[in-house]
């Protein structure tokens, strides 16, 4: 392609030739589309520039702005194009396609105005007025679009080191999609709970009843919201309709549970979207979908699962989403979008606003229980049986008492009930201690206030009426809990508390891992179930007490009674854990680094220790909860999403210690460093909110950083900061490109006068392959130059980053060099092909389908075209090798995973289909069809037309079949000759130079086969117009001459015959 055919503003043009010429090299198949579209723009401006000259200053101004806009998408395309694909990368593009597409509508309407008579001249210039404001929010929206797929790169970097790691045996089986048949159930119904299906007087009655007003079979099912304050018996009504027997009947797949409450984070509806894909499309879909939570499209991605469910089967299940928080409502907005709108869905809130915000949702509000049934539930709370349960003498004296005071609400008379029940049956210390606090100065308590009255009362009658101060103070240390939690949890909690009521008596604790023995957490357990606050979890199968579960409201509650003593409690819950840990002496700085990924986790560390660090406002915690180790751990154990709510929770804590005055100024200069450090890494991870913002921020905290510590102070540090000022550069949207890739490689560089091979040879491999990757990305000097110098900086780190030293970096270099090889601009073509084969062949000896199923599928995948493209051995072989890679990747990369990269497969999986040298040619060419067929379902004009018509051309040819491996017969000719001419409709000598004319050239030779001669001499006086500006031009010179020739000469001998009589 001639770097000159297509001029533009930008003078991008040269580079976007590169990247268009390296299309069927790439998996990623919308930034070609982009790219594309970009070109087009690039033309377009070109010409109008011209016409521009003799316009309104104002039209010029906004066609210069476009000119810049368009300018700035060349080069991030060409930069997509020359990167290993990730799935954010596809989205990103996806996007940018349909960005550009609001960009041609302005240009052709400022095109409009240029052409527009006279008379409407005036009207034109008021008009283009409007598209100068539009270009600006353009472009704010474009640097938005283009960093959502930035965080790819990143993110594909860290899932690449760490998905070969085997989750810990305490979690192992815990994330097995199989696990899902046994989690995400209903909650066991309390004893005391009393069924209300019969009753009209109830919620569950109302829920019944909506979902009975829905015919069977029917292709919509209701969204029921049940709505009450916290402790009304929301979830136990949820839970009672889906034990009751109408539902079990009518719903016979079962109902799935998800709770959505103050906890949960991306993780925990991550694993409930795949627990619900494992309901509806079974374990095998779930695996699938699992190995990639860290799309931010993965709610999407789970829905072109379920989309697939039919109507029947989707109607049998019944979805319960508990507590959905008025905060929470986006995740539940993405959950109602995942679920079939054949499977009724209840969802239970404390916000009216909530409901109102789901359209078409049905509203069961939940305020008090019948007074029958309140007497049932006090009843069964107590130990009462009986019909009546209660004599009239005992409702004289207590029973209308205690309804009166607890208001017939559910979680209140449990909690009275419990009380009465601990003291066989004496009701007199309980009521008059309800009827004294309802009495008392200092209770107040209104309604919009939570808890509401009733059950402050009741939760302060419960508390004061435990035995002793132990039992007080662990239940207020209950309130740096969540909801469930498990026994060794409690030891730990309960640790100190017990430990110095053994002193009090002289007594020892039998301590184990820094947890007390269970006799004394069953006690105390014992004491507070007794007493309402809490409800045992108990294993059916093996009869033994595995958790608790603390209401909401009760947690709540709990921490109010903490009150200053909560910092400090959640600083003794990571001190309890850490016990076991060599922890570092803090230095002179004031700093410590906690390993928290070197505590084994007992299913609650690894989520909740963030957490607690962030409420302690431990600050040396927090940096550590950005450190790599902790990122490595998380994902192993949990997931990419898992991370990303980490943080989450960091960036809130940390801003929050820098912007405080007086804990700002607690700190060394060196620790606040630190701390910016920190949020550099955490907004340089984030998923979540606007990726430019994003990176700005890491970017300003990274300078912020370097401002506190300095090279003579901590040089190390200083070097890690350098680094992270580099990657956050490279990132980097906003501002200049190649100032940003420049200021990365000096960052890089002062970061190796510190990190030297001797001193530090791990981080110094890392900093030479980060260098690989800048100048695999450099936009200035010379490219074959860059490339070089990103080979050499690759190789480097493979000096320290041996096989056996780090495995996972290993193959992570090597298949950095493949890449770059196959990208290789000097050297012998058929020797560069060779050593990317080598270098992808050695990252898979790593990069395993059981280890790593994504990386292992693309790397399969770009093994595959390195195979097609070979130039040396044996040409039937090679074309076998990449059609086992294609089948492989697609083993794992489906259409509903990951449908671009999955049409990709196809695609190449019929190139090679269609020039295999073994099998049957006619199977062959049917097979190589079907894959083409396949490939377009998802490669629409629409979304991305570069690679449509990059499919189109392939089919043409395949219908062509020159090579005579089958007959090609007239309709063959006629379907090569449609296809070309599709393919050329997007394939343009402006947008797609070297494309076009290639498929021009094809569609010549097909018309001469079909002795179309005007149309011949028609594609190849394009051709020779043309010219050299095809690079193959000079070996196709020749055919096109005597093609031309023939086609003239067929075409006078027709004129010369006479004509018939």
């Amino acid at each position: 392609m001639d770097g000159g055919a297509v001029g533009g503003p930008s003078g991008s043009a040269g580079a976007l030739a590169a990247a268009l010429n390296s299309v069927d090299q790439v998996v990623c198949v919308p930034v070609a589309g982009a790219a594309l579209r970009v070109a087009l723009l690039v033309v377009q401006f070109t010409a109008l520039a011209v016409l521009a000259d003799a316009h309104h200053e104002m039209r010029v101004a906004v066609l210069d702005r476009s000119a810049d806009l368009a300018g700035r998408v060349v080069t991030l395309v060409d930069e997509a194009l020359a990167r290993e694909p990730t799935a954010f990368a596809t989205t990103h593009a996806a996007q940018l396609c349909g960005v550009l597409g609001r960009v041609e509508i302005v240009l052709n309407a400022v095109e409009a105005t240029f052409f527009a008579s006279s008379a409407r001249r005036m009207l034109g210039d008021r008009v283009v007025r409007g598209w100068m404001v539009q270009l600006e929010q353009l472009d704010k929206e474009l640097l938005d679009t283009c960093a959502l797929g930035a965080v790819g790169y990143g993110v594909d970097w860290m899932v690449a080191r760490v998905t070969a790691m085997e989750r810990s045996s305490s979690s192992s089986d815990n994330h097995k999609p199989d696990a899902y048949l046994q989690w995400w159930r209903p909650p066991a119904l309390d004893a005391a709970y009393v069924p209300g299906v019969d009753n009209p007087l109830r919620a569950e009655h109302a829920i019944v009843a909506a979902l009975q007003a829905v015919c069977a079979g029917a292709d919509t099912w209701p969204r029921i919201g049940v709505c009450a304050v916290g402790g009304s018996g929301k979830t136990t009504a949820c839970a009672g309709v889906a034990a009751c027997e109408w539902v079990r009947k009518h719903f016979s797949k079962g109902t799935a549970w998800v709770q959505l409450d103050a906890s949960s984070t991306l993780q925990s509806v991550a694993e409930a979207v795949v627990a619900l894909v494992h309901r509806f499309c079974g374990s095998d879909a779930a695996m699938q979908l699992s190995a990639l939570t860290e799309d931010k499209n993965f709610v999407a991605v789970a829905a072109a699962y379920v989309r697939t469910v039919p109507v029947a089967d989707a109607s049998k299940w019944l979805v319960v989403i508990d507590d959905a928080l008025y905060e929470k409502r986006e995740l539940l907005r993405q959950l109602l979008g995942l679920i079939p709108s054949a499977t009724p869905v209840l969802f239970s809130t404390r916000s009216e606003a909530v409901v109102s915000s789901v359209p078409g949702a049905t509203l069961v509000s939940i305020d008090a229980l019948p007074a029958d049934d309140a007497r049932l539930v006090l009843a069964k709370a107590a130990g009462k049986a009986g019909v009546p349960p209660f004599s009239a003498s005992e409702e004289t004296c207590w029973v209308r008492r205690v309804l009166a005071k607890t208001e017939c609400h559910a979680l209140s008379l449990a909690i009275v009930g419990s009380m009465i029940a601990d003291r066989g049956g004496a009701w007199r210390p309980v009521v008059d201690a309800l009827e004294q606090r309802w009495m008392e100065p200092d209770f107040v308590c209104w309604d919009s206030t939570p808890p509401r009255p009733s059950v402050r009362a009741a939760l302060d009658v419960s508390f004061g009426l435990l035995p002793d101060e132990v039992c007080r103070d662990a239940f207020a240390a209950m309130g740096v809990l969540p909801v469930h939690v498990r026994v060794p949890v409690l030891a730990r909690l309960w640790r100190f508390p017990l430990c110095e009521a053994a002193a009090a008596y002289g007594q020892s604790v039998a301590l184990s891992s820094g947890a007390i023995s269970n006799p004394g957490v069953d006690e105390l357990v014992a004491v507070l179930v007794r007493a309402g606050l809490l409800r045992r979890d108990v294993d059916k199968a093996c009869g033994e007490l595995v958790g608790v579960i603390v209401h909401p409201v009760i947690g709540q509650y709990a921490l109010s009674l903490l009150g200053d003593a909560a910092r400090a409690t959640h600083q003794r819950m990571v001190d309890h854990y850490m016990d076991g840990v060599a922890v570092d002496d803090l230095d002179a700085h004031g700093w410590r680094l906690l390993r928290l990924w070197e505590v084994p986790d007992d299913g609650s560390w690894y989520d909740h220790v963030v957490r607690h660090v962030a409420a302690a406002w431990d600050v040396c915690g927090l940096v550590s909860a950005m450190d790599r180790a902790w990122q490595v751990a998380r994902l192993r154990v949990s997931s990419p999403l898992a991370f990303q709510a980490d943080v989450e929770v960091v960036l809130a804590a940390l801003m929050a210690v820098v912007n405080d005055r007086a804990s700002k100024a607690s700190l060394s200069p060196v620790l606040l460093g630190r701390a910016h450090a920190a949020l550099a890494l955490a907004y340089n991870s984030r998923i979540a909110g606007c990726r430019r913002d994003n990176i700005e921020a890491a970017v300003e905290h990274c300078k912020v950083a370097l401002e506190h510590v300095k090279w003579s102070e901590a040089p190390s540090l200083w070097a890690t900061l350098q680094v992270g000022l580099g990657r956050a550069l490279v990132f980097r949207v906003a501002g200049d490109r190649v100032t940003n890739i420049e200021a990365a490689i000096a960052c890089y560089c002062l970061a190796l006068e510190v990190r030297t091979k001797s001193a530090a040879p791990l981080v110094w491999a890392e900093t030479h392959k980060l260098l690989g990757d800048a100048y695999d990305v450099r936009v200035v000097g010379d490219k074959a130059a860059n490339m070089e110098t990103a080979i050499a900086h690759y190789q480097r780190s493979l000096e320290v980053w041996t096989r056996p030293a780090a495995p996972r970096e290993w193959a992570g270099a090597q298949n950095s060099l493949a890449v770059a090889y196959r990208h290789r601009i000097n050297g012998d073509e058929a020797a560069n092909v060779e050593e990317a084969i080598a270098y992808y062949r050695r990252s898979l000896e790593v990069r395993t389908r059981t280890a790593e199923p994504v990386l292992w599928a693309k790397t399969r995948y770009n093994l595959g075209i390195a195979y097609y493209n070979r130039l040396v051995g044996d040409k039937a072989a090679s074309i076998e090798a990449a059609i086992a890679c294609y089948e492989d990747t697609l083993t794992v990369c489906t259409r509903e995973a990951a449908p671009l990269m999955w049409a990709a497969a196809q695609n190449h999986r019929g190139k090679a289909l269609r020039d295999r040298l073994f099998g049957d040619p006619a199977a062959n060419k049917a097979a190589a069809v079907a894959c083409f067929d396949r490939a377009l379902t998802v490669r629409t004009r629409v979304a991305v037309p570069l690679n449509w018509a990059e499919t189109q051309h392939n089919m043409g040819v395949t219908h062509h079949d020159r090579q005579g491996s089958v007959a090609t017969g007239v309709v063959d000719v006629d379907a090569a000759v449609t296809c070309y001419r599709r393919a050329l409709e997007v394939r343009t000598p402006q947008a797609a130079p070297q494309q076009w004319a290639l498929t021009t050239f094809c569609l010549l030779l097909a018309l001469m086969d079909g002795e179309c001669w005007s149309a011949v001499i028609e594609c190849g006086g394009a051709l020779e117009r043309f010219g050299r500006r095809w690079a193959a031009w000079p070996a196709h010179q020749g055919a096109v001459a005597r093609a031309v020739s023939e086609a003239r000469r067929a075409l006078f001998g027709l004129l010369s015959e006479p004509s018939g009589n």
